[in-house]
């Protein structure tokens, strides 16, 4: 799942915590991240800013629906 999804819903849990906390910690020592991630609908934009220093990018493979 998308480390932009709120833990607890759906599939999102414990790696999301991980995945973002690292990503931030990274971040924070001037390491820039980028996360890739598929995408669920095809209203996601193709990249977010997670934090600074951390963009998320939306990719298109296979349908939106779950696998």
């Amino acid at each position: 799942t998308s480390p932009l999804h709120q833990p607890g819903t759906g599939d999102a849990g414990g790696m999301n915590v991980y995945i973002v906390e690292l990503a931030q910690r990274l971040a924070a020592i001037n390491i820039e991240v980028e996360i890739f991630t598929r995408s669920t609908t095809a209203a996601l934009p193709p990249a977010v800013e997670l934090a600074p220093g951390v963009l998320v990018r939306h990719v298109d493979a296979g349908p939106y629906e779950g696998l």
